[in-house]
């Protein structure tokens, strides 16, 4: 008996795939089956069996029943301008996918919460006022000009920047399995609740500036793909701003005027003291003219050559962490707070929490359970 074959529209597999960024060789590839056959899907020539339609589904992100219906008018894969300074090429089909994903998890935040306040947003920011835009978001944020993270360690800075921003109105995401040379940071403008997507590829220090590289975007009311080029105009302002929200003139003049040593150390005691990067110290005490372009060379040399041995000895590392953990770490604590609460109140069920989570039922309270321990009594 010949497989049962799906009567699909293949108008909607089109929509689906062209939304998706997935060329037919990529989709072909996922459901084992020739690129000609995906063409004939499309055009209603021959219908795919079930288990070629799972298949499909699975690597456009879609419920096998989605195929069945009308294509919507509009994409669901939310636009960005792209502000990287590469050859142009589109961003790659996983992160079309997360895109998507960030902007159905802030649905569903709206859904189980209600419409929350505006973000704390600056005005625009340009290169004449990046320095006192930044001093304006750090009131918003009831942060002194010498305020810095507190704790050890770059994990905990950056949980203290996500957690700061989530609750001043943003929702902050990462992914994985896409290249830093692919993109360093997104972001998706809404007027309330507007997304940042950061690269889990990243630094933890490099993720901090790219958070706050990003809000520099969403002050500008603008989506934006980002490598933080300086060469693209927009880039060096938020650059710019980012530098000066993380690093005020005050503090590095003053931490410039009680350390000493190579540019090296002296970047790196200023890293240690507010919580950044030694490149990101050194970029800002060069443009502060306390130290020559050589000297930022020579931090910059020292930095890439310890991210280098970084990354290899992560390589190295036997395993890595359960996939759970991955999820936790990229939807948040924001986020899986909110399903958390959710559950408790009985408004959604642990089948709901796992569609939510992406993520399996055992998983799903391993995930709750992460969050009550680490984060509702903070």
């Amino acid at each position: 008996m010949p497989p049962a074959r799906a009567p699909i529209n293949g108008a909607t597999l089109r929509w689906a795939r062209e939304v998706a960024l997935v060329g037919k060789d990529e989709l072909a590839r996922a459901a084992s089956i020739n690129e000609h056959r995906v063409t004939e899907f499309e055009n209603g020539d021959t219908r795919p069996t079930l288990k070629q339609l799972e298949a499909i589904a699975k690597k456009l992100d879609r419920t096998p029943a989605f195929f069945f219906t009308e294509p919507p008018a509009e994409p669901d894969v939310p636009e960005a301008v792209d502000f990287r300074s590469g050859n142009g090429e589109p961003p790659p089909s996983h992160l079309a996918r997360e895109m998507r994903r960030a902007e159905q998890h802030r649905e569903t935040v709206i859904d189980l919460e209600g419409t929350p306040p505006s973000p704390a947003l600056v005005e625009p920011i340009n290169r004449h006022n990046a320095t006192a835009r930044a001093r304006e978001l750090r009131g918003l944020l009831d942060l002194s000009e010498s305020s810095t993270p507190p704790g050890n360690g770059d994990t905990q800075t950056l949980g203290f920047w996500r957690t700061l921003l989530e609750r001043h109105g943003y929702l902050v995401f990462q992914t994985t399995r896409v290249q830093l040379g692919v993109f360093r940071g997104l972001s998706i403008h809404h007027d309330v609740l507007p997304i940042i997507l950061l690269n889990g590829a990243d630094s933890n220090n490099g993720k901090v500036f790219t958070l706050f590289h990003e809000v520099a975007h969403l002050a500008n009311r603008t989506s934006g793909m980002c490598a933080l080029d300086d060469d693209v105009n927009e880039e060096a302002v938020a650059n710019m701003f980012a530098a000066n929200f993380l690093m005020p003139d005050a503090q590095v003049s003053r931490l410039a005027s009680t350390v000493s040593g190579t540019a090296t150390e002296r970047a790196e005691e200023i890293a240690k003291a507010l919580k950044v990067s030694s490149l990101a110290a050194g970029v800002r005490l060069r443009t502060l003219d306390l130290i020559t372009d050589e000297e930022l060379e020579s931090v910059r040399r020292d930095s890439d050559r310890r991210w280098a041995q970084a990354r290899e000895s992560q390589k190295k590392s036997p395993g890595g962490p359960p996939s759970w953990q991955i999820r936790y770490r990229n939807l948040g604590p924001g986020y899986v707070g909110t399903i958390a609460h959710a559950l408790e109140d009985e408004r959604v069920d642990l089948l709901d929490a796992s569609h939510l989570l992406y993520a399996r039922v055992p998983d799903v309270q391993r995930m709750i359970d992460e969050y009550y321990r680490t984060e509702a009594l903070t």
